[in-house]
């Protein structure tokens, strides 16, 4: 795969607020982002001009109903709203898909949204991005490698984009950030919602670290319906999708297949035979996603440049050893000889219980060797 870059350029928005208005205003109205309406939009200066055509728009049948309701707009009074909420909340940034400020990936997928709203860091330089995603119900396996995966992935330059759903996409979030990464969280409501409640700590961390990106209006809440949308920007802005764990009907598989139609690289990560968070993922490999079983997979393969940046520790004949956050202490840990689980417990400030399946990947990596007795050491 030729390495394609995306650049997350939202500077403070200097349109003036009548032109803003209309671009609003425009965002509201059903089927704007159709194709065929995209392919109009392409050949005019502004969302103005669209209104002050009114219904004397484009008579092919399939722009006749967007212009009816063009010229019937109900809503300044929600637009003025609006305007109000982004004059006082000035850390909310616009861009609309004629900006060069918009993600250059996403314009080309099929129904790209027309305005985004964002909050949070600048990315002022052109960086690579991958999504993480999974199930919302995620074993300890799946949270595990979703967050040493994006941890590692962060340290190389990857930005990591997800959902701030709970489990698997809370888990990438919280990687990258643990990492010193950047990392994207688009939204399923608009830019001041937290949703779920519980993530209102890692929604503020990623205001102030990473950037909190949606199509959607401020105030509006978790409708059902969002979520679908919200995915289609997910696979959008990055150049592939990692599927970490995921039943065989879940977001994440809408996600996925979002991914093979924007024509993105699709991963998976392969789970217990049988088990049903694992039906999906395991699927997409039998239907030819690539298997990977680390950060390493992706990096060699697709970003050899980053690979081992950033300090991933090595082994001294060169062989990367490819930790995750947490995996990097009991390594680190067991740099000096063999340890008991429970004194490596002790030194990590971990739950013995969540010690052992940390070993248990590791050992199944080939990272540790488990000794008698509960004892593990470095596998050389």
């Amino acid at each position: 795969m030729a390495r394609v870059v995306i650049l997350f350029l939202f500077k403070t928005c200097g349109m003036k607020e009548e032109r803003l208005k209309y671009w609003l205003a425009l965002r509201r109205i059903k089927g704007v982002c159709s194709p065929e309406f995209m392919a109009f939009l392409n050949g005019v200066n502004d969302a103005k001009d669209v209104f002050e055509m009114g219904g004397s728009g484009p008579k092919a049948e399939g722009l006749k109903v967007i212009f009816e309701r063009v010229r019937n707009f109900p809503e300044w009074g929600a637009i003025e709203r609006e305007l109000e909420f982004l004059e006082k909340n000035n850390d909310v940034r616009v861009t609309t898909i004629k900006d060069a400020s918009y993600p250059k990936r996403l314009k080309e997928i099929y129904d790209p949204p027309i305005v985004l709203y964002a909050k949070g860091r600048v990315f002022d330089e052109e960086l690579p991005a991958v999504a993480v995603v999974g199930t919302r119900r995620a074993s300890h396996y799946g949270l595990s490698m979703a967050e040493s995966i994006s941890a590692d992935l962060a340290a190389s330059g990857v930005v990591i984009v997800s959902g701030l759903a709970r489990g698997c996409d809370s888990a990438a979030h919280r990687g990258a950030l643990k990492a010193g990464g950047k990392t994207v969280a688009v939204l399923g409501t608009g830019i001041d919602v937290v949703y779920p409640k519980e993530n209102r700590s890692l929604f503020e961390e990623i205001e102030e670290k990473g950037l909190l990106l949606s199509e959607f209006a401020p105030w509006t809440p978790p409708h059902a319906r969002n979520f679908p949308m919200r995915n289609r920007i997910i696979s959008g802005v990055s150049l592939g999708v990692i599927v970490v764990e995921a039943p065989a009907r879940s977001g994440a598989m809408m996600t996925a297949r979002l991914a093979l139609e924007q024509n993105r690289d699709l991963f998976a990560l392969p789970g217990q035979a049988g088990a049903k968070k694992s039906g999906g993922a395991n699927k997409l490999i039998k239907d030819g996603a690539t298997l990977i079983e680390g950060a390493e997979d992706i990096l060699s393969a697709f970003f050899p440049g980053l690979s081992g940046k950033n300090g991933l520790p090595t082994e001294k004949g060169g062989k990367k050893r490819v930790l995750g956050v947490e995996e990097a202490r009991i390594d680190e840990i067991l740099e000096d000889g063999a340890m008991h689980i429970d004194s490596i417990a002790g030194q990590c400030a971990m739950a013995v219980e969540k010690v052992s399946a940390l070993l248990l990947d590791m050992e199944l990596k080939g990272l540790v060797e488990h000794l008698p007795g509960k004892f593990y050491a470095r596998r050389q």
